[in-house]
Parts: C-alpha cells; structure tokens; sequence
C-alpha cells in the first residue's frame, strides 16, 4: 500500500477517487453573461427488455460470495438512442439470506475508475446491511465496459509497465487519435451518466427502491444521472462531493490546505502539541524549506529529492486512515534527523520508493478516460502552464495529481461539455451528501459552497468532522464502526426523513501515537516518535 502510493503518486491519488472544486472567482453573473441553453431531455429508451444476468463469482480475481453478471448494450451517443451500442459492465451481489429490500448502484470515481473496489466493499457492507442489493458498473471505457486503452504502451513489458509514461503518451494518444477518432468524444459524462440510467431502467425490480451513490469524481457523475434522470431513483447519496465546477488542476493547492488543517488537529492533541510545539503546520513549513536546502541528506534514496519524496508522501498519506496519523511523527524524526533517527528514516524511505506489482484494478483502470473527462470538464480554461502547475505542486504537501494531465494537455482532444456541467440538477429526489472535514481531495470549505444546492425539502448536508477522503471508509466510531455507512443506511431506510447521524458523537479521536506492528513497518521501531 505505502509503495504504490508513493512511487505511483498519481495511480494512488485517482485510486480513491479525488476530484476538486476550483478557486477560482466565480463567473460573473446573469446581468453579464448569458445563461446556457437549456439541456435536451433525456430520449426515452429503445428497449427495456429485461437484463439477462449470469452466475459469476463477486471477486473478479476469482473466489468469494456468489453474484451476478450482465452485459448490457447502451447508445454511444444519449443523443441517437438508435444508433451505434457500446457494451456496459455491471456485477450485481444480492447477498445470502437478503430479502432484497433496496438496491444500491455504486459509482466509483476517479475519473477513469472501474467498480472493481466496490467487490469486497459490498461484501463487508452486506455484513450489517444484507438486504440491500448492491450493484457495480464498469464507467464506460473503463473495465469491462468498452475500455480504451493503448495496448502497446500498457503492455506489462513496456517502459511503465501497465500506466503510461510521459514519453509513451504521444504515441498512445497517436494510436488512440487513429483508432477511436471522432468517437473517443462519446466517452463523456453525460453518456456515462444515461449508462446508469438505462442500466437501472433495465435491471430494476418493480417496487424495489433504487438508491444511487457516487464517491468523489462519482458524486460528479450521479448528479449527472440526476440531472438525466430527476425521478427514477428514490435516492442518492454523494460522498465526498465533487460539484458542478469540479476541478483537478488544483488538487495539489488542495492537498497542501489539506495538510495544514490536519496539523490544526495535531495541535489540538497532548502528544502531537509536545512534539511539535503549538504551531506543528508552521513546523512542517520550515522543515519543507529545510529538506529542499539539502537537509537530511543521509536518507535520500536515488534518484528523487528528500523535499519532492516526502511532499508526495505526506499528500498520499492524507488519504489513508490508518497512516495519516504517523505525518506528525514524520515531520518530527525528519526535522531533528539524529544518529537514532536516519536509521529509522531509511527504513521509511525504502519503503515509500519500493515497486509495487501491478494490480488488477490498475488493469482495469481507464487511463484514456480519465484524460478525456479531466481535461474536457474538469480543468481550468485556459490550461495553466506547466511552471504554474509546478509551482501550485510546491507545497508542504502534494499528491502531484496534475503530473498525470501534464504529458497531455495541450495535444488532447477534448471534448465541448454541454449545458450539463454548469448547471445544477432540478429534481425532487431525496440527497444525502456526506462530507469528511480533513478530506485533502474534495475539501469541505470547497465542498460548502455547494451547499445551497442541497437545501430542498428532504436534503440532507452530514459533515463529518474526523473523517477523510470517501467517509464511509474513514469516520471510525469507538465502536469500530463506520459512521458514515450508518449514516447513508439510514437514509435508504426512510430518504424523506433526516437520517440518523447519532454516530457523530462516537467517532474515534485521532490518534498520533501509532501502532506498535506499523510502527515497526514504517521505522523499525516500536515507537512512531522515539528511539
């Protein structure tokens, strides 16, 4: 996990799913700039024939629970309901002894991920939650739904393996440009949102409820689906929001910002204020400065800077529940770098810069996708430049999101977002958002500026003060239980009463001391801070 998050920087920070508002000033309003057109209704389905599914296993490397899986044949175009089909992937796990209660679509983010981490998250949900049936598609492109790729340059032989390096992208776009041509414009997220639609209208069961949730670029992507689709769900849940005005180039200033609220948190806590003193975020500034003067140069590993290694490792580590608590210990050590403490650095670093084998949902990943959608919709006009992208990297903390876009971004051809992406969906569908206060991918003060737009009758804003990037996976009760999944149950059980968020007075406190087995993995030492 540490290695592939620190040497696949970029693979790790899309893995779970980020997305990022802009903060950029608003655009001007009504009195001068014209409203956009109004967007085309959504062209009734040709067929709604009912899905035809086939037994598969819930884990595609093979083994768990029984489920089932289907192929599904869905325009190309939302626009030509009769013209050319692409096929969609969906898994569907309806679990032992369930009633089939509700049904629940999961949409992964990224963009550019499949439903593939959603396997054995169903399967961990169906533990408390068994009568939900959980369903799982492959976003367009991605997976087993249509997937583009460049089949040379992800060839586990070539240069980076299965991800593209920058000196591959040219020739992967070239083939791609020569092979997809005006249809790699399709692979859109308003195509990608009327795949869900048609999807649910096929697959749904008469008088189950339909719930639709989305995690992060996900989040972007089901209010897409509402958008399309006001009424077919009687639900959905955005976890870990990513609103209309998405913007990637900005991740890393976010990442930064990020970083110093989690040391406001640090200074909030006995062990961490002793360490660090009352202001840890402007030591960890100071040692940022430090490390890019040369210091602690006995620990460097080749090839990559102290300053640039750690930067990326504090932004990944932000995203991890149980390693973000060792940031402050890592500040402490690297700052005071004694006779005791570059031995237990270097066991760090080995670990930060190892290779990680190629995983199976890295394989499913869709690298064309993501580039497409990010530079499409999700990116600022005009593109900045490589020196302002480098320079908005330069902080204490980064996970160099945009050195993934950077290869690319003057030569891809994007697509022209319609009316949809400025807008906002008009519906009377109960929405849950659940938002986590430290998430270093879709920040909550960002995230806030959209809540105006979740203020309808049965809306629902929970933020959660604790939690991380993806709530449900990062709010830990005292119980050992997740917050977040108690809270998005609950409003499946009754969207159009206020879920029940009781578990907010049990979350776990964040913890700095570590603990003793990833304190030895991490240092060599039985303790996080000390020799």
């Amino acid at each position: 996990m540490l290695s592939r998050m620190i040497r696949r920087p970029l693979l790790a920070a899309l893995l779970l799913t980020a997305c990022s508002s802009s903060s950029e000033p608003a655009p001007k309003g009504p009195e001068t700039q014209p409203p956009p057109p109004a967007p085309a209704p959504t062209p009734a389905p040709v067929s709604v024939a009912p899905v035809e599914w086939t037994p598969c296993k819930l884990y595609s490397e093979g083994g768990g629970p029984d489920a089932e899986c289907a192929v599904i044949k869905t325009p190309l175009s939302r626009g030509d309901q009769a013209g050319p089909t692409i096929d969609v992937f969906v898994k569907r796990f309806k679990p032992k002894g369930g009633k089939s209660s509700r049904a629940l679509w999961l949409l992964q983010g990224g963009p550019g991920a499949s439903g593939y981490v959603f396997e054995k998250l169903s399967e961990q949900f169906a533990t408390r939650f068994p009568d939900v049936d959980y369903y799982m598609p492959d976003h367009r492109g991605t997976g087993q739904s249509s997937r583009i790729g460049c089949p040379k340059e992800e060839a586990p032989t070539s240069d980076g393996g299965i991800s593209i390096t920058d000196a591959e992208w040219p020739s992967c776009l070239a083939d791609m440009k020569a092979r997809e041509g005006a249809r790699l414009a399709q692979f859109n997220v308003t195509n990608a949102a009327n795949d869900v639609g048609v999807m649910i209208e096929r697959a749904k069961t008469p008088g189950q409820p339909v719930f639709v949730m989305g995690i992060s670029y996900g989040t972007y992507l089901a209010h897409r689906y509402l958008q399309l689709y006001p009424s077919q769900a009687d639900g959905v849940i955005f976890d870990s929001l990513c609103p209309t005005g998405c913007n990637l180039a900005r991740q890393d200033q976010d990442a930064n910002e990020a970083m110093q609220d989690f040391m406001g948190a640090c200074a909030a806590d006995t062990k961490c204020k002793e360490k660090l003193g009352p202001d840890p975020w402007a030591r960890a500034v100071a040692l940022s400065a430090k490390l890019k003067a040369g210091h602690c140069a006995a620990i460097a590993a080749p090839g990559v800077s102290n300053a640039a290694l750690f930067r990326r490792a504090f932004g990944q580590l932000l995203m991890n529940p149980q390693l973000r608590g060792y940031i402050p210990s890592m500040v402490y050590r690297l700052d005071r770098c004694d006779a005791g403490d570059v031995p237990a650095l270097k066991v760090l670093v080995e670990q930060l810069t190892q290779e990680p084998p190629p995983s199976l949902e890295m394989k499913k990943w869709g690298w064309a996708v993501s580039q497409n959608i990010a530079l499409s919709e999700l990116w600022e006009k005009p593109s900045p430049s490589r020196a302002q992208l480098a320079e908005w990297r330069e902080g204490v903390a980064s996970r160099d999101v945009t050195t993934l876009f950077e290869p690319v971004a003057d030569t891809w051809p994007r697509y022209e977002p319609d009316a949809y992406a400025t807008t906002w969906a008009d519906s009377a569908a109960p929405r849950l958002v659940l938002q986590g206060g430290l998430d270093p991918a879709t920040l909550l003060r960002k995230a806030r500026a959209a809540k105006p737009h979740f203020s309808q009758p049965n809306h629902y804003w929970v933020e959660i003060p604790t939690a991380g990037h993806t709530t449900f996976v990062t709010s830990a009760t005292t119980e050992k239980r997740s917050c977040g999944t108690q809270i998005f149950m609950s409003f499946m059980d009754n969207p159009k009463v206020a879920p029940d968020t009781s578990c907010l007075a049990k979350l776990a406190p964040l913890s700095f001391d570590g603990q003793l087995q990833l304190s030895q993995a991490l240092y060599g030492r039985d303790d996080a801070w000390e020799n």
